[in-house]
Order: structure tokens, then sequence, then C-alpha cells
């Protein structure tokens, strides 16, 4: 039998031990990813998902109590600081949920920064790391910088640095967090092709069922333990029954209404705050436990953050409401839901105020400044979520760029107001579409 690319035997690991503080992160965790092998690590938050992957990619090495860490059957425990930075740098590539490009650097150079660290030089990596831009489609983004991508695009360039130094295992942390459904399932592909193609192994880690569709292992976790195994060969089985696992076994405390609203309230509100996700998830759980109405809940979901409501605008509190009666009058599964965001997905706030900028200034003959479209997209922003009034909102626009406004003329900034009210009252949302 060949050695497992990735084994873990009897993992004890602790934060802050011997603290008040102290957690137990993982308990007697051991398990086993054969090389070429699609593994997903999946629960809860806190459940120990990243930390398992801080030990696998050598990130973490210092609280680690019992138990081994054996990547190609060498321990990752015995090794010196040198030996972990090689190891970081040509054995594993990891994806990041928050993308983490450096913003002062090209994504050309973002993807060729890892083969610096191994001495190649400047003229090669850049070929190299073309190639993988090429790949993803991203050769005419190579001299952009971050900030100028979607969450779509960062995805990608990150995918891309993963791979800059030809690593064989590829951990992917929450990868599908800051993405609308389209990119996510792009994202996903991508993965799959990592490894069926490129035979390289990935470790997922997520706690979003419907992303674990190509994981050919699933790991479910709960408190620091692995409470189950799901092989590929029993994974139509898995999917059947996945909504009565997560209910039974996961959150054992937690009633099925609430569950679904956590599941949902992250896909629906990608590109919010914790805290207004947290707002909308309560809204929710009222609404699928029938304890307000369909015109109390949007009635929530449309008041303003700081009046006790979700913050949205009336087309997309109504849209989301639609979704939500559909779903209690068909006693849908988080599973079917997912399905259909995927065909209809919810554009993530941040695309949506991009989008609306070039829609409310499709007029505008001037340039704006990087100052001036950060000061715009923040006022557009505000104004969705009920934070400022339409006066407000008007205000910043005028205010000159001296005395933190925008700075634009009177003219374009009523054509600009008048244009975004009639989106928040839903009077020309299909114009915007």
């Amino acid at each position: 039998m060949s050695t497992p690319l990735v084994k873990l035997e009897d993992i004890n690991f602790y934060y802050n031990r011997g603290k008040p503080s102290e957690a137990h992160a993982l308990k007697d965790v051991s398990l086993e990813i054969e090389r070429g092998g699609y593994a997903a690590f999946f629960g809860p938050s806190g459940c120990g998902k990243t930390t398992l992957i801080y030990l696998i990619g050598g990130i973490e090495t210092e609280n680690t109590e019992s138990g081994h860490v054996l990547i190609n059957g060498r321990d990752l425990r015995g090794l010196s600081k040198k030996e972990l930075a090689v190891y970081r740098q040509i054995g594993v590539g990891i994806i990041f949920q928050q993308f983490n490009l450096l913003p002062s650097l090209t994504v050309l150079d973002n993807v060729a920064l890892p083969m610096a660290f191994l001495g190649i030089n400047v003229e090669r990596r850049r070929k190299e790391a073309m190639k993988l831009l090429a790949r993803f489609g991203m050769t005419k983004y190579a001299e952009r910088f971050p900030s100028d991508l979607s969450g779509g695009q960062q995805q990608r360039v990150s995918i891309a640095r993963a791979l800059s130094n030809n690593p064989p295992l590829i951990i992917a942390d929450e990868p599908l967090g800051n993405l609308d459904s389209e990119n996510a399932n792009k994202a996903l592909e991508f993965l799959k092709e990592l490894n069926e193609k490129d035979g390289r192994t990935i470790i997922m880690v997520t706690h979003e069922s419907w992303s674990l569709r190509d994981a050919k292992t699933i790991f479910y976790l709960k408190d620091g333990e692995v409470i189950k195994k799901e092989e590929r060969e029993k994974k139509q089985a898995a999917q059947k029954t996945l909504s009565e696992h997560l209910y039974h076994n996961l959150f054992p405390d937690i009633t099925p209404e609430r569950l679904m609203a956590r599941s949902l309230s992250y896909m629906l509100m990608r590109g919010f705050s914790g805290e207004e996700i947290k707002r909308f998830e309560m809204f929710l759980t009222k609404r699928l436990a029938g304890e307000i109405n369909t015109p109390t809940f949007i009635d929530f979901l449309d008041s303003p953050f700081k009046d006790g409501g979700a913050g949205l605008w009336k087309q997309r509190a109504r849209k989301i409401a639609l979704t939500i009666e559909e779903l209690i009058e068909n006693r849908k599964r988080i599973e079917d839901v997912y399905r259909e965001l995927e065909k209809d997905p919810e554009t993530p706030l941040y695309e949506e105020v991009v989008k609306m900028r070039a829609w409310l200034l499709e007029d505008y003959k001037g340039i704006l400044s990087d100052v001036q479209i950060a000061r715009f997209d923040e006022a557009v922003e505000d104004r969705f979520r009920n934070i400022i009034s339409p006066e407000n909102f008007r205000q910043v626009l005028e205010l000159s760029r001296a005395d933190f406004g925008v700075g634009l003329a009177l003219g374009t900034v009523r054509a600009a107001s008048e244009r975004l009210e009639t989106i928040l009252t839903g009077k020309n949302y299909q114009v915007f579409h």
C-alpha cells in the first residue's frame, strides 16, 4: 500500500494551554488523505477546520500537545524552521478566503512572488506567472492591481499564485466565502480541474454543504473531533441525507429553522458585515418558524440597521422574501435552495455597488479619481443600507473633495440621486439589471 500524502495521527491541539482561556481545538484527530485525493473538512465555525489546515500547511507547529502530522511519510513536527519554510514554498499551495493578495503589487507580481523566494530570476518567474494567468483567463489584467479586480477575478489570481511553485498539495480555506454563486461555481470547477487533470491533492475547508459536490472524501467535524467520514462511493446517499445529518449530528440542539436561516444568511447577504448577517439571520429564523408574517419580514429587512432592521433596500428585501415564501410553501431543503441560487445568483453587495456606479454615472463625461470613486461607492453603499438619507447622499456627492465629498456638479448629483432612488423603491429595478 502506498504512503498517504497526508496522515494525521492522534493529534491533540490547544490554544492558550494552561491559561484561563485554554481551548482544546483538536481532540485525538486521526485521518488519511491519499495522493491525488480530493478531501473536504466540513463543519460549523469553531469546529477545528482551520486549525487542521494550519497544521497540514506547516503554518501552526507550536501548540500540538501530542500526535504526528505526516506529509508523504515525514513528520512536520520534526522539521527545522528552514525545512518548514521550504515545505511551505514548494510542498503546499494555500488559497485563502480573503485572497491575501498584496495590494501594492500588480496581479503578475503577486503570482510571481512565491518564485522569488526560491531565487528564480525575474524574467523566468514573470514568464511562468503569465502562463498561470493565461490558464485562468487573467492575462489582460496582469499589470493591474488587486483593487481593480472583482472578487471572482481576485480568487482566480489567488489560485494561480497557489500554483506558482507547482506544489502537489493545494489547500483551499473557505474559498467560496467572498464570492457570488456564479464565481463560487467557477472556483469549484478550477479545484476539480486541478484534482482531475493535474492530479493534485486537494483539501477544501467549507461550512457550505452545496460546495461538497466534487469532494471524494468528506470529513465531518464538530467541537474539534472528526465525527464522520464519507467516501465517494457513498456520496449520492450522503447528499440525500445531508440535511438530516446536519440537523441531527452537527447541530443536535439547533432547530431546523435556525439551521436553515444560518446557512442561507451567508449566501443571501454576501458582502455585508457580520453584524448585518446576524441581524438578517434572526429575522429569517422568525419567519421560517412562523413567528412573523411576510409583510413584517419585509419591513424588518427594509428598515435601517440603526433602527433595528437589516438595512436592505426594498427591491432586494422583496426578492429575498419571495425566495423564503417559496421555500416555506414547498418545504424545500437547504440543498434545493442553494441549487436555485446557483441558477439565479444573488450579487454580493460590493459588486452591486460597482455596477450601480456605472449605471448612475453612464452619462457623466468626466473622469473620477480613485479617491472620488471610493467616496462615491461608500455613499451608494450607505444609501443602500439606509444609513444616510437621500439628502445626505446628494450632499456627499456635491461636497468638494477638500471637504471629503465627491465634488460633482449639481446636475450630475441630481441625476444620480434620482436614479438611485428609483432603484431603491423598486420602480426601475429592471432597467439596472
